[in-house]
């Protein structure tokens, strides 16, 4: 199995796209209280569902050839939300790493950011870390040392190595296809393409 990047090598985006985190959450109804409980277990994954539209000449081609080296679900593609835009006060320059070991849960801790700064990631940015992808919450601030405590969604699925680095400015998830590629081609030789692909939790 090999991953490769969209974005090195096809470097479109999307005319429409759809992007979600499909949480793994299950109601319990009472059939004599209609009274209703919830439970939330492990096993969040992204899913998105892509569209583009009317490309001609190298940019079909490199569409085409792109989805057919996947090889249907053998391989795997590097794929993010074109829709992302980083409100942060965190520089362009990447420098935030992991902070310490054993981390698990809703809260990565980090260091290396630029210290004392408000909203240095805030909620709805994304980061990537261990090859997964996680949307930020909630604001969080750097303090004096540099240090930040990011909480995040879905909760880290394994832990990361101290001082791993941290994507914040081009974040990307690790997908796998849902179905087999297809295009359709109008008169003119103008294809349109439609990308359905699910995270692979196990990347």
């Amino acid at each position: 199995m090999t991953t490769y990047s969209f974005s090195a090598q096809v470097g479109l985006t999307p005319s429409s796209q759809t992007f979600e985190l499909v949480q793994n959450t299950r109601v319990f109804r009472s059939s004599l209280t209609n009274a209703v409980q919830t439970s939330g277990r492990k096993g969040a994954f992204w899913r998105t569902t892509a569209t583009f539209s009317n490309l001609q000449d190298a940019d079909k081609g490199r569409v085409q050839g792109f989805l057919a080296k996947l090889n249907g679900q053998e391989h795997r593609l590097e794929f993010s939300d074109y829709g992302y835009d980083r409100q942060g006060t965190a520089p362009s320059l990447n420098s935030l790493v992991v902070n310490g070991n054993d981390q698990l849960g809703s809260t990565l801790n980090a260091d290396g950011a630029t210290a004392n700064k408000t909203g240095y990631l805030k909620a709805g940015d994304y980061i990537e870390v261990n090859n997964a992808l996680h949307i930020v919450t909630s604001d969080c601030n750097s303090n004096g040392s540099g240090q930040v405590a990011i909480p995040i969604a879905p909760p880290l699925r394994s832990t990361p190595t101290n001082n791993a680095p941290i994507e914040f400015v081009a974040p990307k998830s690790v997908m796998m296809l849902v179905s087999e590629p297809k295009w359709t081609t109008q008169p003119g030789l103008i294809a349109s393409f439609t990308i359905d692909a699910v995270e692979d939790v196990l990347a």
